[in-house]
């Protein structure tokens, strides 16, 4: 683990985490990222929040995490991080814009967990700076991992004044082949409620200003609350049922254009040698979300 190393003992609270990150002052100059792994030892899943977190992403209860839910028990850690003095970025404005997660076991949901979460990975992109937080998960008696993840962020040049514009990075050209492998899939429509944001808040315990009303989304340049990324990506891999259940699996994906709440979408999918892709498109087909599950 890179840099310094500080252990806790129980995983912050998420409002006073999200505080912290929000509105710490920054001492640090330039854009070097801070030098520190946050480790948190004995984590487990409140048996309360992943109830709430199955209902609103659309998982059942088979006695495992969902193949996302490691990430919700490392978002403290991740605003802990993003709330160090010298962190040289303002958290409000920073963009999530890509996730990669690795399991190598599935995850009994009453197991004990050892979580650590570092930076790494920065460079200057086009459209700004991006910089990755990753994060593992060992079991906390024998220390085998059982689960990692890459989460990309993205802050921009200047201020961003129309979220739908200014993609964070070029777009691939497209692939045709798969383009006509997803117009032979079946398409499977989402009606999405208004209150999303504010359950998969009530949830994670993120409860980010963008995604609980238009009035709290507004100041940022959003006409109405937009759904968290992690929601889309998981009401995805809750979507794909059985192929999302294997011991080891690994899920890569893309947030595009911001899905503002309430929102009608399509949910695709595409079979792949190597898996399964997928993708939500808006109402006038522009992509949400571009994954692919392996």
């Amino acid at each position: 683990m890179p840099g310094t190393l500080f252990d806790l003992h129980t995983l912050p609270a998420m409002p006073a985490a999200l505080l912290r990150a929000a509105f710490t002052r920054r001492k640090g100059h330039g854009t070097a990222l801070p030098d520190m792994t946050l480790r948190a030892h004995g984590c487990r899943a409140s048996p309360v929040l992943l109830e709430r977190y199955r209902a609103a992403c659309g998982f059942d209860a088979d006695g495992f995490l969902p193949l996302t839910y490691p990430q919700v028990l490392a978002t403290p850690l991740h605003l802990g991080l993003l709330g160090l003095p010298d962190f040289p970025y303002p958290v409000l404005g920073t963009v999530h814009v890509r996730n990669h997660i690795q399991q190598h076991h599935r995850i009994a949901d009453t197991a004990a967990l050892t979580v650590a979460c570092h930076f790494d990975g920065h460079r200057e992109v086009p459209a700004g700076h991006e910089f990755d937080l990753h994060t593992r998960v060992e079991a906390e008696e024998s220390g085998e991992l059982l689960w990692q993840a890459v989460t990309t962020m993205l802050r921009r040049h200047g201020a961003r004044k129309d979220p739908d514009k200014d993609a964070p990075r070029k777009e691939r050209p497209p692939d045709d082949a798969q383009a006509a492998r997803f117009a032979a899939s079946r398409p499977a429509p989402w009606a999405i409620p208004a209150d999303t944001g504010r359950r998969y808040a009530h949830a994670s315990g993120d409860y980010n200003p963008i995604h609980l009303t238009a009035l709290t989304a507004r100041p940022f340049g959003f006409p109405r609350a937009i759904a968290h990324g992690m929601w889309t990506l998981a009401r995805c891999v809750a979507e794909l049922g059985e192929a999302a259940h294997a011991d080891a699996l690994q899920v890569d994906c893309d947030f595009k254009k911001p899905l503002l709440l309430p929102a009608r979408v399509t949910f695709q999918t595409a079979r792949e040698s190597a898996g399964v892709a997928f993708r939500v498109l808006s109402e006038e087909g522009k992509p949400h979300l571009l994954g692919r599950l392996g």
